[in-house]
């Protein structure tokens, strides 16, 4: 029993050193290696992400026992946007290495039919150690700071009369090409890995079929 056991788990040893180092096994290290890699030079710069979200500030379909006074106009219907941007990655961001206004700065972008009529910094919600500001430029809200460390946050409220209005968030620095949307990101880690996953299985399988069911049935064969 003891010489079947230790057979059966030197055949298993054999069998996964086999299967490492045929080309499929190399094949699956090859892009697991070239992922990892990636994904640490990807993480290694700031990466900003922004989020938001949409409340009824005021409705006239409430029986509301207030009003809403803003710059000495009275609003029965307002919404309140509040957008986060975040820096997801492991570098730090200096408010000096990006884009100078009348290039491509870091700002709100508002839509022209979003009917904005105020708009101020969040201090509740932004990281307390930064140092930040809005300023309306060209119809957008320039987002200005000294430093965007990783996990921080700066946060902006704006109060509009459009439900439907959709804020985005749009600029370019040093090593940060882009701004995406905080789904985006998880969207593309669960299908990368979910497609990596299908690739590894359909290899393994692959590999077994030709080199373990394949000749077990020519075997029986003979």
């Amino acid at each position: 029993m003891f010489r079947h056991a230790h057979k059966d788990w030197k055949e298993f040893i054999n069998a996964m050193w086999n299967f490492w180092t045929s080309q499929t096994g190399a094949f699956i290290l090859a892009v697991s290696g070239i992922a990892v890699g990636y994904y640490i030079f990807y993480i290694s710069r700031p990466i900003l992400k922004y989020e938001t979200e949409i409340i009824p500030f005021i409705s006239s379909q409430n029986q509301n026992e207030y009003k809403v006074n803003v710059k000495g106009q009275e609003y029965d219907d307002l919404y309140m946007t509040r957008i986060y941007l975040q820096n997801k990655g492991a570098g730090a961001l200096s408010g000096k290495d990006v884009s100078k206004i009348g290039h491509d700065p870091i700002r709100v972008v508002i839509p022209k039919d979003a009917g904005v009529v105020h708009y101020n910094l969040d201090n509740t919600a932004t990281t307390k150690a930064i140092t930040a500001g809005l300023q309306e430029v060209d119809g957008d809200l320039v987002i200005d700071f000294d430093y965007l460390n990783p996990d921080y946050q700066i946060a902006a409220t704006l109060l509009h009369q459009n439900p439907n209005a959709e804020f985005s968030v749009h600029g370019s620095a040093l090593n940060v090409n882009e701004i995406t949307r905080e789904w985006s990101d998880k969207q593309l880690k669960f299908w990368g890995i979910l497609g990596l996953g299908v690739l590894y299985l359909i290899l393994v399988l692959v590999y077994i079929y030709n080199h373990w069911y394949k000749p077990r049935r020519l075997w029986k064969r003979l």
